[in-house]
């Protein structure tokens, strides 16, 4: 990771190698940034995802490209499945493809992450991800 010279990250979008925008930097921790603003709601990144800090946040590849095999875990902490791709709309990233343990694709909006760094955490159950809506 570029060194930042104790400037702020704050207000500063992130986006992936392809421009793809996650969210915008809310607040700053040692080792996670605190996106708010933008699909993402309020979602904590790990900084090992950070290639670069210039006039953005650039991460270190395409989001489907660093997040694709991670783990999916829900609120309470129950597995729910693995991260196959992701979405986008309009340049924005929408959403993650989590294939479950009966290798069915679930759609995860930004909006229900708590949190992308060893795994992903939700903010929701596992239940509520096949809920219709």
């Amino acid at each position: 990771m570029a060194a930042r010279r104790g400037r702020s990250l704050v207000g500063m979008a992130v986006v992936d190698t392809d421009g793809v925008e996650v969210g915008y930097v809310s607040a700053e921790e040692p080792n996670v940034l605190v996106l708010g603003e933008g699909s993402s709601g309020r979602m904590r990144l790990g900084r090992r995802f950070v290639a670069q800090i210039v006039d953005r946040v650039t991460l270190t590849g395409s989001a489907a490209e660093i997040f694709t095999g991670l783990n999916v875990v829900d609120s309470d902490g129950e597995f729910v499945g693995v991260v196959k791709d992701t979405m986008e709309a309009e340049d924005v990233l929408d959403s993650l493809i989590v294939e479950d343990e009966q290798a069915e694709m679930v759609t995860v909006l930004l909006e229900d992450v708590r949190s992308i760094d060893e795994w992903v955490e939700l903010s929701v159950s596992g239940d509520s991800l096949y809920e219709g809506g």
